[in-house]
């Protein structure tokens, strides 16, 4: 952004809660939780400085992360990291709390982004071996890098910092890697690459000591209740749970788990089959459409006919539970009864009317749990898919 500003008031972390700004999108006070709400920090972390109103307003612009440069004062040339601009107002990052303190009011700042614009490209310039296949995109012919390199690879740091150790796929025991198709952190393909590097470890025997399963529609993080969105995404608890389970009966009684999913990569993108006798793994595969297809265009009242096969990989268990979500509000307040004796493979169908116009995206999720067990919160798997519906 680069633009010289100047500091109106430093705000402390009790001036923001009373003014009500988001300083920390993750606390319970900004989720709205009874006890934190309208809670004002007191003592010495009510005092510590956590924003500053600006003299004006910075450009808009859609700001991810940046610093702030204090060009005069007792900070002068100190650099303090930025979580968000709200208005006027810039939100600090993980700061130095006493450096903070030190900016006043009519100090002159620059809100700076360079560097994070700079990270957006900065795989470009950190190409590592020829088994991160990915990268070829940034290979010339002969497998040199096409653009300049900086001096040292940082994603072997940055996996020392979090794992505390190289990933080689170097061991003899057994392991279930589970892998989300919609992780937006640990991207799809790398559970493959970490598979090869096994494979290259056991050669043959991989199969007797190693899975990787995928999850569709899951994403990186995944705390009960909290889904993203639930028309869209479903929780990989149930499916680490059941890793967990398998692995134990693999190693303890020497019972192998279900097969891998089955999968091809093509420039990064991890592709499964469509039917769950086809892809394996052990989550079940939903085929929804809509009056034949997968999208329909309807008038006002008109019913609406909505079909499903829903099955779950061979010998993996059965489908406990259905529910339908029409209206998009995730609730999926409707279900379909599921027979006594559960199944591995059903169809379900529902008519359904919309009475106002509106672009809908109704959606079908399934449940399938080992045992066939409805009862049990353990071990459910989850997946879902959608069918647009145009309401004139």
């Amino acid at each position: 952004m680069g633009e010289k500003l100047a500091v109106g008031m430093p705000l402390t972390a009790a001036e923001a809660v009373r003014q009500r700004i988001n300083i920390d999108a993750s606390s319970e006070a900004n989720r709205g939780g009874v006890d934190m709400a309208f809670k004002v920090p007191e003592g010495a972390e009510g005092q510590r400085v956590v924003a500053y109103r600006l003299t004006s307003t910075p450009p808009t612009t859609y700001f991810l992360g940046g610093d702030l440069i204090v060009h005069s004062g007792a900070a002068k040339d100190k650099r303090l990291p930025l979580a968000r601009i709200v208005g006027d107002i810039v939100v600090l990052g993980v700061a130095d709390s006493s450096v903070a303190a030190q900016v006043a009011a009519g100090d002159p700042v620059t809100v700076d982004n360079s560097n994070f614009l700079a990270m957006e490209t900065y795989h470009r310039h950190q190409v590592p071996g020829p088994d991160f296949k990915v990268w070829d995109q940034f290979r010339k012919p002969d497998g040199t890098p096409s653009y300049p390199q900086r001096p040292r690879l940082i994603g072997p740091d940055f996996v020392m910092a979090t794992a505390g150790s190289l990933e080689t796929g170097q061991f003899e025991g057994k392991m279930i890697v589970c892998e989300s198709l919609w992780d937006r952190e640990a991207m799809p393909w790398q559970a493959d690459w970490y598979r090869e590097r096994v494979r290259e470890h056991l050669g043959g025997e991989t199969d007797n000591h190693f899975r990787v399963w995928y999850t569709d529609h899951a994403l990186h993080g995944d705390e009960p209740g909290q889904a993203e969105d639930a028309t869209r995404t479903v929780t990989y608890l149930g499916v680490v749970q059941q890793a967990l389970r398998d692995v134990s009966a693999w190693v303890e009684k020497g019972v192998a788990p279900p097969a891998n999913t089955v999968y091809t990569i093509t420039d990064g993108q991890v592709a499964v089959p469509a039917t769950a006798a086809e892809r394996k793994g052990i989550q079940p595969v939903i085929a929804l459409k809509v009056n034949g297809g997968k999208r329909v265009d309807v008038k006002v009242g008109e019913p609406v006919e909505f079909s499903a096969i829903v099955a779950v990989p061979p010998q993996t268990g059965k489908i406990v539970s259905t529910e339908w979500d029409f209206d998009g509000s995730g609730k999926f307040a409707e279900g379909e009864p599921v027979a006594k004796r559960p199944m591995a493979r059903m169809t379900v169908s529902r008519t359904h009317t919309f009475l106002q116009p509106g672009t809908y995206f109704p959606a079908l999720r399934a449940v399938s749990q080992r045992q066939g067990d409805a009862g049990t919160p353990f071990a459910r798997i989850q997946n879902l898919d959608r069918v647009r519906v145009v309401v004139h």
